[in-house]
């Protein structure tokens, strides 16, 4: 009789399932920059963010969500190993690309931007921002950057394949809004008329609110017959107010509640759902990049309504 070498194994022996074989993780060329195929969409440009090294995965992905949070209808792809971010049919605004110490935030029309960012480049049009390992990522302005530049009629845009270059397209210059010159000026004689070191402390903090925003507009409210008026400073919705009382001078921030305020300047009207203040006394001095660092996100949180595309032929 014939023995059958199975004989010996059991009947329902299940059948081992070959060990899966681990995706392979990409490429990490010059400087630490993730090689990702060329592709359109969220799902390679998350690829490359979870393939850069060490700290800057965790910068990437923050900048990652700073872009979608501030333009909802975001475009996003990856070309020549960087992701890129943009507006249907308006070419990219944005571009991030890892290097050995730092990660590049590129504008690809930040001289367009206000204030503009600091890296300058060959192109005339761009302008740079570099994260290294430890810097403290100011998001407000960044934010107000991405808001800017999402809003620009045009971008970066791939030339034709024959070419293999690349170039700018045309756009308008962003204008620095100015604003009610009749309200700058009642501001201006406002102050003067002060002539203590109310005015003073006004004329500060004016300056600075300009050097955090320089898009910020001046407007003069709610005067009245008791009342001959109020500062105000706007961008997209009032962003605070200026007033001097006998003993302080008041910054009334309207959305105050919901801004972060690590370095504590608000101390006044901490009661309320919505607004805070900051109340200058004789003596105190303001941390005015603590300040700056406020203006620039009360204008971020005014930036509220999404970046719709135009729905005109051209």
């Amino acid at each position: 009789m014939a023995l059958n070498r199975n004989d010996d194994k059991p009947a329902n022996a299940a059948k081992q399932p070959a060990p899966k074989r681990k995706a392979a993780q990409p490429r990490l060329l010059s400087g630490g920059n993730p090689q990702i195929a060329k592709a359109d969409g969220d799902a390679p440009v998350q690829a490359y963010l979870a393939a850069m090294p060490g700290w800057k995965r965790d910068v990437g992905r923050r900048l990652d969500a700073l872009v979608t949070r501030t333009v909802p209808l975001v475009r996003k792809a990856v070309k020549w190993n960087s992701p890129l971010y943009g507006i249907e049919g308006q070419g990219w605004f944005l571009g991030i690309h890892t290097f050995t110490h730092f990660v590049k935030v590129t504008f690809f029309r930040g001289s367009s931007l206000r204030p503009v960012p600091p890296g300058a480049s060959k192109s005339k049009d761009t302008r740079y921002v570099d994260i290294r390992e430890g810097d403290e990522i100011d998001e407000a302005l960044l934010s107000m950057w991405i808001r800017q530049a999402a809003a620009l009629p045009g971008g970066f845009l791939a030339a034709s394949k024959t070419s293999g270059k690349q170039r700018i397209g045309e756009i308008k210059r962003v204008k620095r809004a100015t604003g009610d010159p009749s309200a700058s000026k009642k501001i201006t004689n406002g102050i003067a008329e002060l002539g203590d070191r109310r005015g003073q402390t006004l004329a500060r903090v004016r300056k600075l609110i300009h050097d955090a925003d320089p898009q910020i507009q001046e407007e003069w409210k709610w005067a009245k017959a008791t009342s001959p008026g109020v500062p105000v400073w706007s961008h997209d919705g009032i962003v605070c107010t200026g007033e001097s009382y006998k003993e302080v001078v008041k910054l009334t921030f309207a959305k105050g509640a919901s801004l972060k305020d690590p370095k504590k300047l608000f101390n006044s009207s901490l009661e309320g759902n919505t607004r805070r203040a900051i109340d200058i006394r004789a003596g105190e001095k303001l941390d005015e990049a603590a300040f700056k660092q406020l203006i620039r996100a009360a204008v971020a949180a005014n930036y509220k309504a999404p970046i719709r595309r135009s729905t005109k032929k051209s």
